[in-house]
């Protein structure tokens, strides 16, 4: 099972309402994660992909590719530690309808520029760590239909035991 997998596997336990939305996460590259997931579980009365869905997926997005790149930090941070974890928040957001979906779709999410390397120091130094994301919602064509800002906080969890 890949990272990505497990990732899914946690969210789809600890938020139920995410099983219903059938989404995957088909990519991460250390800075930007890509999630799908079909109009069929998540169409309105007029047979486009549901707001409602599409701001749970962006939001659930954003998280994602925070708690991703958290985890990068606090596995470095732990090496002959034992095992590190990270919780992540969403703090704030905001969304833009643009156009409707009429098929599946494609979310890309990423830290806003120049944000990553500074979340990495905070989270390394401090053990906490906010992060703005962006995220563009797509078509099967590339056109945008929704965008999302989100701020996130990462804390390091050393109370798991």
């Amino acid at each position: 099972m890949s990272d990505l997998d497990a990732l899914a596997d946690r969210v789809r336990a600890a938020i139920p309402l995410t099983t219903h939305l059938d989404f995957r996460f088909t990519a991460f590259d250390g800075e930007r994660l890509t999630l799908t997931a079909p109009l069929a579980p998540n169409h309105n009365d007029k047979g486009t992909f549901f707001a409602g869905s599409q701001a749970a997926l962006l939001t659930l997005a954003g998280w994602a590719c925070t708690t991703l790149m958290a985890d990068s930090v606090a596995a470095n941070a732990a090496v002959g530690e034992g095992e590190a974890s990270v919780d992540v928040v969403a703090v704030e957001s905001s969304l833009q309808f643009r156009a409707p979906l009429h098929g599946d779709i494609e979310i890309r999410a990423w830290a806003d520029d120049g944000e990553s390397g500074r979340f990495h120091q905070r989270l390394k130094r401090r053990g906490k760590a906010s992060l703005a994301i962006l995220a563009r919602a797509t078509d099967a064509q590339g056109v945008v239909v929704s965008e999302y800002q989100g701020l996130y906080l990462a804390r390091n969890n050393t109370d798991n035991a």
